[in-house]
């Protein structure tokens, strides 16, 4: 009997599709490494992996001769080896769009928290907070999910700014460069993938760029920003503030250190884990699967 390997937890939907479909489900249990489970598993049975943001390697991919597709449950594929994937003519489904409005949504609460300093305000200890209304909102990138949160934007009358790096139809707003985005925005907020291209596209350039009343919003990549000079923008006040759902560690400044700043929101990569999305990326998943199985093809496939 084939076997799915399921690399991250995943919503019980998928999991139960499968089974009632004929499939052998192994969940990698969080204690063990991807050698250690091979005595609970024949990995020559393994020919399906789901897989959400665990990084993975070509050597571990390689302890799995039969794999034949891996459906990746969320966007970003940055931790995947797309290389080895293609050679070995492995076939790679994703879930673009699932995932948008739950994002889109914390993109959204993250701006108003941060206006209204929800983390900081107490009745003892009290500050006056900002509207939303009448910003002036850059979004960096205009996919899914920035499609989705400026539609969410739109009735708080916000002047939006959209940064893309090919032009865009957009639903309202000006397309503009990325110095603009930086030397306008009350708040700038993150939608593209992340890429060498794209690698610390926020860096002490763009925040030197910044008003010192602005924020930065990440619900996107923590490669995208140079966190060692965000971290000093933060301490010599060339921003106001950042909320971020990802972040990566800088070489002088470490996650960790980020805590201590009263106009910083950390989450741990929350955007997508909203039940209904969990519940559709995990269907999805098992779809994509079964299409595989009968010859038929992807739903959405990255190549």
């Amino acid at each position: 009997m084939q076997l799915v390997y399921v690399v991250d937890p995943i919503a019980d939907d998928g999991i139960i599709l499968l089974k009632e479909k004929g499939f052998d489900v192994f969940c990698l249990p969080k204690s063990q490494s991807f050698a250690e489970s091979l005595e609970s598993i024949e990995p020559a049975k393994v020919t399906a992996m789901i897989i959400r943001a665990t990084k993975i390697t070509p050597s571990e991919l390689a302890l799995f001769p039969n794999l034949k597709i891996i459906a990746r449950h969320g966007v970003g594929i940055d931790n995947l080896p797309l290389d080895y994937i293609k050679k070995n003519k492995i076939r790679l489904t994703y879930t673009p769009g699932l995932n948008a409005m739950s994002v889109a949504e914390l993109a959204l609460t993250l701006m108003l928290d941060l206006l209204k300093k929800i983390p900081v305000n107490r009745k003892d200890n009290f500050y006056d907070g900002e509207l939303l209304a009448g910003k002036t909102i850059g979004l960096i990138g205009y996919g899914k999910i920035a499609q989705k949160l400026s539609l969410v934007l739109r009735p708080f009358g916000v002047n939006l700014l959209v940064y893309n790096h090919r032009p865009k139809q957009l639903t309202y707003g000006t397309q503009v460069d990325l110095d603009e985005i930086a030397k306008n925005s009350d708040i700038v907020s993150l939608h593209i993938p992340a890429t060498p291209e794209t690698s610390r596209i926020i860096d002490k350039s763009f925040f030197n760029k910044m008003k010192p009343n602005a924020f930065l919003i990440n619900t996107a990549r923590g490669a995208l920003v140079d966190s060692d000079s965000l971290y000093s923008a933060l301490t010599e006040h060339k921003i106001a503030g950042a909320a971020l759902d990802v972040l990566d560690s800088g070489e002088s400044h470490s996650t960790e250190e980020f805590q201590a700043f009263k106009n910083v929101i950390l989450t741990p990569h929350i955007g997508a884990s909203s039940l209904e999305v969990l519940q559709q990326s995990s269907l999805r998943c098992a779809k994509e699967i079964l299409l595989f199985e009968n010859g038929e093809p992807p739903i959405q496939s990255y190549f």
